[in-house]
């Protein structure tokens, strides 16, 4: 499938490799599967916009990867199964808390660098764990324009603005 430019991938299956390497110039991609199931790495050289299921396990190891993996990245969405369109009974809305450690890329990805102009964390829960990833995000992405964080509890949201950023013009938009 050369040509697919947007995809909607909900993986329930062990292997997602041989599906994954038939979107190879995808642009659009929404990703909810286990990154546990996934055994080797992918290239997405073309994709520019992903939303990334942050209520499958080890969805922490699949951001990293994926950052990694997409130098043209300039949007990013962690959000849970449940705003995608596939979403039926038994998705859950929250985060899944990162397990350990947060395994960071070994160098800052090419898309931080140079690409990512908006990040958005829909139900970002507000753990010192997710919070390394909005730090390391803010602190890495040098185009970043905007970030949006979205939970109920602003009260501890606005931590979050003191952060230090790459971006000088980047702005954080908290609800």
């Amino acid at each position: 499938m050369p040509e697919v430019v947007e995809a909607i991938v909900n993986v329930d299956y062990q292997s997602p490799e041989k599906l994954l390497e038939s979107l190879p110039s995808v642009k659009r991609l929404s990703l909810c599967f286990s990154a546990l199931m996934l055994h080797h790495r992918i290239g997405f050289d073309h994709l520019l916009h992903l939303e990334l299921c942050a209520s499958a396990s080890g969805w922490w190891d699949l951001l990293t990867w994926m950052l990694e993996t997409s130098p043209k990245l300039q949007l990013l969405k962690l959000c849970s199964c449940k705003e995608h369109p596939w979403s039926t009974e038994g998705f859950t809305t929250d985060v899944k808390p990162i397990k350990g450690h947060w395994r960071r890329p070994s160098s800052v990805p090419e898309c931080l660098m140079f690409h990512l102009h908006t990040f958005k964390w829909k139900h970002y829960n507000l753990r010192d764990k997710e919070k390394e990833i909005v730090a390391y995000i803010l602190k890495n992405a040098r185009q970043l324009k905007t970030v949006y964080i979205s939970e109920e509890r602003s009260k501890k949201l606005k931590e979050l603005v003191s952060l230090p950023r790459a971006s000088s013009s980047c702005q954080v938009i908290m609800n």
